[in-house]
């Protein structure tokens, strides 16, 4: 694990997950449909105050969840290392894509991106000998994240595009290679993509600060209530006044795929107004959880409650 549970992170995380359970139980909250990674910090962090072994706490934090459009995230890391090794070349419309894919959270503008990462486009029917080619070539994605020889990576899934409905031709095929093809994360790797992130670890320290610019979520009205802003009903809405938000959330209600429905998720980086910070991940899954516009702001509000001790 690439942090350490010390008795204070362990004690911080486990009235988290008791305090959430006892309070949301009866509103859907299920101990086996939820998962959470907490990453406290005594000061922001910074690749200048970042350690080898950050103290954190998680709880089911191993657990394979959908992540809807947290796998975002990853898509962003991705494109930065191919744009560090040459393959894809910077153009206004890649840069409008990906700060589209992080802000607005468009479906439209990460299946570019991972056309241009792997070489790839979709949908019309292919035959078995190119299928295989273009499966091969999709899952560079998954190629690059286990080049890192990240543990917490060894169980991730983040080899398809994200779709509003139903797939078709061979994205239909694709996601159902082996029964279950669908993308798959862990609040651990989510976690560790952050701290990465944030400690200018990943890709390069430039790429690093360059994914935290476009993670970078503002916390003013005239944003928080756009319906895309992935603040409101997320953990955004359960900040204090003056906090910094980064964050990538993920969100389903009935697609049409039961592999797929009914979650609802957030990943964060925040700066509090007390000087202190944290990484927070949280998966929920279930039709009420999927539909609660009030669990994921409580518990973040419930890990600044518990930061201000």
């Amino acid at each position: 694990m690439f942090y350490e549970t010390t008795a204070q992170s362990r004690k911080l995380g486990e009235e988290l997950i008791s305090w959430s359970l006892e309070r949301f139980g009866k509103e859907g909250l299920a101990a086996d449909r939820f998962a959470v990674t907490l990453l406290p910090f005594d000061k922001p962090l910074t690749p200048e105050n970042a350690v080898e072994r950050p103290a954190g706490f998680g709880y089911r934090s191993e657990q394979s969840f959908y992540p809807c459009s947290v796998v975002k995230a990853f898509y962003l890391a991705a494109v930065e290392a191919r744009l560090e090794e040459g393959f894809v070349q910077p153009h206004e419309e890649l840069d409008r894509a990906m700060r589209d894919m992080i802000l607005w959270s468009s479906n439209t503008a990460t299946n570019y991106i991972i056309d241009l990462v792997t070489g790839t486009t979709g949908d019309t029917l292919l035959g078995e000998g190119e299928m295989r080619d273009w499966a091969e070539r999709r899952n560079w994605v998954n190629r690059y994240f286990q080049s890192l020889n990240w543990p917490e990576l060894k169980s991730i899934n983040v080899c398809q595009k994200l779709m509003d409905d139903d797939r078709y031709g061979r994205e239909k095929i694709f996601v159902r290679l082996g029964g279950n093809n669908h993308n798959s994360l862990t609040c651990d790797a989510t976690a560790r993509l952050f701290y990465a992130i944030f400690s200018g670890q990943l890709v390069t320290p430039a790429r690093s600060r360059h994914m935290a610019e476009l993670l970078h979520r503002s916390l003013e009205p005239d944003f928080v209530t756009r319906p895309a802003a992935q603040v409101q009903g997320y953990f955004g809405g359960g900040l204090p006044e003056g906090s910094k938000l980064w964050s990538k959330a993920g969100w389903t209600g009935w697609t049409g795929d039961a592999d797929a429905s009914y979650r609802h998720h957030d990943a964060a980086y925040v700066e509090l107004p007390n000087g202190r910070a944290f990484i927070l991940v949280a998966f929920t899954q279930g039709k009420e959880m999927s539909e609660s516009e009030t669990v994921l702001p409580a518990i973040a509000g419930k890990v600044c409650e518990l930061l201000a001790r």
